[in-house]
């Protein structure tokens, strides 16, 4: 998952990780198991090619591929003749990645988030140039003549190249290619963001809190205090009143909360300041400290991975979670979203924006010693391809769903087919542009229009301001760079302490070390030449960052 920099909070926005721990050889012996990539062999009883693919995101549980007649898999190996081995760790994927591609093991492909891996990929020489290698291997590839322009322009600036392939393709190019097919997706494309807070209505009815008593902070409060003393009357911990997101907390969650309460990196004097220096970051760790001390939040929650999240929301015991909802997995008809979580401080919610395009959340590179590499460069062509996608992402016609009278796909429900495939795994080639101009609008009522207003509720509700984030994209290098990764790890290891601090007087004491560890490592000289980065971005677009609606 992503690690939000608290020097640069736009990172939370293009889905890129901080840089993760350096190489630990000690992992020799335990990644022994799966330090030997799958070679790339010929299954002759089947006359297909294997490919490995090796991806970081451990909540990721692609099935294993399937080669029989009528799966969405064993179609894609009949078109293409390849069959996929993927590799996702539980944990420590990007020291295992990194040990694999100091040994000379690199798989096929390599799917991965973090950008330490991504820049040792790139350096390493040892992952094509994806126009070199369509060019070579096939050059009537769909890929070279629709990849979307700044898409590419943002890759090769991120990397000198264009090394990596995208996932969650969306951009202004890539729309003009594939318009919006409703103004529900349309919606989507200005106003989706993947965090947010949403409320369980069973359990609200329950309590007899209504929606309208949500917005503040101290209302959220209020509610989580009554459901601990429904609890509390009821002889059983039956209500969960805050749910955050697990291990990732420190990325979805404190995201959330810093922009509802009204979070810019920017100080009174327009120059950029870092995030955790901003009184809304402190603000938001106090409330999850208060949350921890008041028994609404339990410590466990913080280590959980992203499967018991699921399962604790799919549960029904969770009044309140806060974090990603786009990997919660639930019945968006259960939930509503209450959209902000104001300030009692009177600060309007922010929310930015990018109004340039992205690289992606996932990044993937095929590695030069692939033995098969037209194979390869097929296969590739065809999962992004629109045959290709509607095949992976849309299922199968009359199974998974049929076309209405525009030519739109409407996906069928479980009660219309109970034998759906699996649809939308290989989302590391997705292209959410294609996606949004294919589908059919939203059924009034359904569980996808429950989760797309839920999705865009923050950014849609009064008050919120949005900021163009592509201002705030700025990176340090060299030294300057090592010493922010340093920080950000320090501030990340202190911010468990804060939410877990016994007593807001304890709480104040961290904070206040925290501080003056920043300030006597650097802090201010860092922001500086992140403030000169950010004003020529400024000059180059003609706009400073002011609110916009």
């Amino acid at each position: 998952m992503k690690q939000t920099s608290f020097f640069h909070p736009s990172s939370s926005k293009s889905h890129t990780l901080s840089p993760f721990l350096s190489l630990c050889l000690l992992l020799t012996i335990s990644l022994t198991a799966c330090r030997g990539k799958p070679k790339t062999q010929e299954a002759p009883q089947m006359g297909y090619i294997r490919f490995s693919l090796f991806c970081d995101v451990n909540f990721w549980k692609p099935p294993q591929w399937e080669t029989k007649e009528g799966t969405i898999t064993g179609e894609i190996s009949k078109k293409t003749g390849v069959v996929i081995d993927t590799t996702v760790p539980a944990q420590d994927a990007d020291k295992q990645l990194s040990l694999l591609l100091v040994n000379g093991e690199l798989p096929d492909l390599s799917s991965v988030t973090d950008p330490t891996v991504i820049s040792q990929l790139v350096d390493s020489g040892k992952v094509w140039d994806l126009e070199e290698f369509f060019q070579t291997y096939l050059p009537d590839s769909h890929i070279l003549q629709d990849f979307p322009k700044d898409v590419r322009k943002m890759l090769e600036e991120r990397d000198g190249g264009w090394y990596a392939w995208p996932s969650h393709i969306d951009s202004d190019d890539a729309r003009k290619h594939w318009l919006p097919s409703a103004e529900c997706y349309a919606d989507e494309e200005e106003y989706l963001w993947n965090c947010g807070i949403i409320w369980n209505r069973k359990l609200l009815e329950i309590l007899g809190i209504s929606l309208e008593e949500l917005g503040q902070k101290e209302q959220a409060i209020e509610a989580f205090a009554r459901a601990k003393e429904w609890n509390q009357s009821q002889n059983r911990e039956e209500i969960i009143p805050l749910l955050v997101d697990g291990e990732d907390y420190q990325d979805y969650t404190l995201d959330f909360l810093q922009e509802s309460f009204g979070m810019l990196p920017i100080g009174e004097d327009g120059a950029y300041v870092s995030p955790i220096l901003q009184p809304e970051t402190k603000e938001a760790l106090q409330f999850l400290n208060l949350a921890l001390r008041e028994g609404y939040v339990t410590p466990g929650q913080m280590t959980w991975q992203n499967l018991k999240v699921k399962d604790k929301l799919a549960s029904g015991q969770v009044l309140c979670f806060i974090g990603n909802i786009a990997n919660t997995d639930i019945n968006a008809l259960e939930w509503v979203s209450s959209g902000q979580l104001r300030s009692e401080s009177g600060k309007s919610p922010v929310w930015g924006k990018r109004r340039t395009a992205t690289t992606g959340w996932l990044s993937t590179f095929v590695s030069k010693s692939c033995e098969h590499p037209k194979e390869l460069a097929v296969w590739l062509d065809y999962m992004t391809s629109e045959e290709g996608l509607l095949l992976w992402d849309c299922g199968q016609e009359g199974v998974d769903y049929v076309l209405d009278g525009s030519g739109l796909v409407r996906r069928l429900s479980p009660e219309e087919s109970p034998e759906r495939n699996e649809t939308s795994v290989w989302w590391p080639f997705g292209n959410i542009a294609w996606l949004w101009s294919v589908l059919a609008p939203y059924e009034e009522g359904s569980q996808e229009e429950a989760l797309s207003q839920i999705r865009v509720a923050y950014a849609k509700a009064e008050g919120t301001e949005i900021y163009n984030a592509s201002l705030l994209d700025v990176s340090l290098e060299g030294e300057a760079m090592k010493q922010e990764e340093a920080l950000n790890a320090y501030i990340r290891k202190t911010v468990s302490s804060l939410i877990l601090a016994e007593s807001q007087e304890a709480f104040e004491e961290t904070y206040a070390r925290l501080l003056q560890y920043l300030e006597q490592n650097g802090i201010h000289k860092l922001d500086r030449e992140k403030d000169r980065l950010y004003q020529e971005k400024c000059r180059e677009a003609g706009e400073s960052l002011c609110l916009q609606k």
